[in-house]
């Protein structure tokens, strides 16, 4: 009887020790409320930050690339070098292009056409509408990284204009996202535009900056004033 009486005792508080039904929907609830509100935010900020260090290691390949093209042209000035068709004997292939297949490792020559090197369209920040896209004046290459990069070579008394998706067609094709538009100064500087060396120099380069990325960064397709706040920002994608 005393054992008996032990085991109803033990049976007792082991039912009062567990979780209903009830319980258990109220919890699992719960858990899923908090999962869809934050995984989309983990989600979304890792593929910001996989576009963001993409960005850096492509500006690093081309910042590296122009100083060895530089040295091995020995050229000071980028619309002195064969990089400028600015004489008009050389074709874009013949700069832009040689510059791209001699300077990168390129896995897919795309010439004179963005596709499929780039996605058909691009879309802003700000809006869901999508704008076709086309690199007709320049040259269109897809990087081993994954990056697509079309360079415009200077025309009178422009820079060199470079289109940058850092991972080509893949989503999310936003302006600022994942395509970005730099450019390329006489001194082979890589900056915003109108961020010229004079600007820099004259320390009003970070100030320009973010008025340019207040003007045009949000409803450019192409990412127009987006990269100068990145660079501001010490390579984080704040906005």
């Amino acid at each position: 009887e005393i054992v008996n009486r032990k085991q109803n005792d033990y049976m007792k508080n082991k039912c009062f020790l567990g979780f209903t039904i009830t319980e258990l929907i109220i919890a699992m609830g719960i858990i899923g409320v908090i999962s869809a509100l934050t995984v989309p935010v983990l989600i979304a900020h890792y593929q910001t930050q996989s576009l963001q260090l993409i960005l850096k290691k492509t500006y690093g390949e081309l910042r590296q690339n122009l100083d060895m093209f530089q040295t091995e042209s020995y050229k000071k000035k980028l619309y002195a070098s064969s990089l400028s068709t600015l004489d008009g004997s050389k074709t874009v292939t013949e700069t832009a292009g040689r510059f791209l297949t001699n300077y990168f490792r390129v896995t897919k020559d795309c010439d004179s056409t963005a596709q499929p090197c780039f996605a058909d369209s691009y879309r802003t920040i700000d809006s869901a509408d999508r704008t076709n896209f086309s690199c007709n004046s320049g040259y269109n290459v897809l990087l081993a990284s994954g990056a697509a990069i079309c360079l415009i070579p200077p025309a009178t008394d422009t820079p060199a204009k470079v289109y940058i998706d850092v991972n080509g067609q893949d989503k999310p094709n936003i302006g600022g996202r994942d395509m970005f538009t730099v450019y390329i100064y006489d001194d082979f500087s890589i900056d915003e535009k109108d961020i010229t060396p004079d600007v820099i120099k004259s320390g009003d380069a970070k100030g320009d900056r973010d008025t340019l990325f207040n003007d045009s960064c949000k409803t450019s397709y192409v990412g127009e004033g987006c990269f100068g706040k990145i660079i501001n920002d010490n390579w984080k994608v704040s906005y």
